[in-house]
C-alpha cells in the first residue's frame, strides 16, 4: 500500500505540470497565430490595389491563410485532447491521494472541493480559441477580397 501512495506522490506533480503545460501551449499557439493574423489584417490596406490580371494571387493568399489557420486549429485541438487526457489522470491521482475525501486532511471537509472532479468537463476554452482563429481568418479574407 505504501508503494502505491509513493507512486501517486511521484506522478502527481508531473501530471499537474502536464495539465498546465498543455493549457499554456494552447494559449501561446492562439496568441501567436492571432498576432500574425492581426498583422496581416493591418497590412492589407497598405497593399496596392490588385491588377485585374493578378486576382489569382488573392486566391493563393486565401488558400495559404486557410491552410495556416486550419493547421493552428488542428494543433490547438491536439493540445486540448492531450490536456484532457492529463486532466483525467490527474483527477484519478488526486482521488487516490484522498484529496477529495472529507476528514482525511482537514476536519469535516476535503482538501479539494468535490466539484473540481467534474468542473473541467464544462471547459469551453477550445471553442473560444477556435473562434478567435476563425474570426480573424475571416476578417483577413474579407479584407483581401474587398480591397
Amino acid at each position: 500500500m505504501l508503494e502505491r501512495i509513493d507512486m501517486l506522490k511521484l506522478l502527481y506533480p508531473w501530471y499537474k505540470n502536464e495539465v498546465y503545460h498543455r493549457r499554456q501551449q494552447m494559449i501561446w499557439l492562439v496568441s501567436a497565430a492571432a498576432s500574425m493574423l492581426l498583422g496581416v489584417l493591418f497590412l492589407v490596406p497598405a497593399l496596392p490595389p490588385p491588377l485585374p490580371a493578378h486576382r489569382e494571387w488573392d486566391l493563393v493568399v486565401v488558400i495559404g491563410l486557410l491552410l495556416f489557420s486550419g493547421s493552428i486549429i488542428y494543433f490547438v485541438r491536439q493540445q486540448h485532447v492531450r490536456h484532457q487526457m492529463a486532466k483525467r489522470v490527474l483527477i484519478k491521482l488526486e482521488q487516490g491521494l484522498g484529496l477529495y475525501e472529507e476528514g482525511r486532511y482537514l476536519d469535516d471537509s476535503s482538501l479539494y472541493p468535490g466539484n473540481w472532479q467534474t468542473a473541467w468537463l464544462g471547459d469551453r476554452s477550445e471553442f473560444i480559441y477556435h473562434g478567435i482563429i476563425v474570426s480573424l481568418t475571416a476578417l483577413v479574407v474579407l479584407a483581401l477580397l474587398l480591397r
